[in-house]
């Protein structure tokens, strides 16, 4: 939430964030602080709170797509278990049940380990430009 304070010469932030990143955070804050010439400083406090936080599951370039699958069907609350994990495990299960034909699912897994063998080259690629 961004809002004007009270004398209606600075901006109010407040947000949820993980502890682990409030260093990113303030150094951020600096940096866009330093980047654009500003006179004053941002402040970044921690406020305490009876309100429950979001969720929030740390990811990997590997359990990503997975935390992606299952936060299409909705978000686990707060404290609750990241079902995530569990579809690790049982996604490619019930992948295989839904393309059982084998020749199907040879074709699949050669087009993903050519992927995974040029994921380099082709993360540095550009696929779009946009012209405005």
């Amino acid at each position: 939430m961004l809002s004007l304070d009270v004398t209606k010469k600075c901006l109010v932030a407040e947000g949820w964030s993980p502890i682990f990143a409030s260093k990113q955070i303030q150094d951020a804050l600096q940096r866009a602080a330093f980047d654009s010439n500003s006179q004053v400083g941002a402040i970044f406090q921690v406020l305490h709170t009876q309100e429950a936080p979001p969720t929030y599951f740390r990811t990997n370039k590997f359990t990503s797509s997975f935390q992606e699958i299952v936060e299409a069907y909705g978000v686990a609350k707060y404290q609750e278990a990241n079902p995530a994990v569990y579809t690790i495990v049982t996604f490619p299960f019930l992948f295989a049940v839904m393309f059982g034909d084998w020749g199907h699912g040879i074709c699949l897994l050669l087009a993903t380990l050519y992927l995974i063998g040029r994921e380099r080259k082709l993360s540095s690629q550009v696929l779009f430009t946009y012209d405005l």
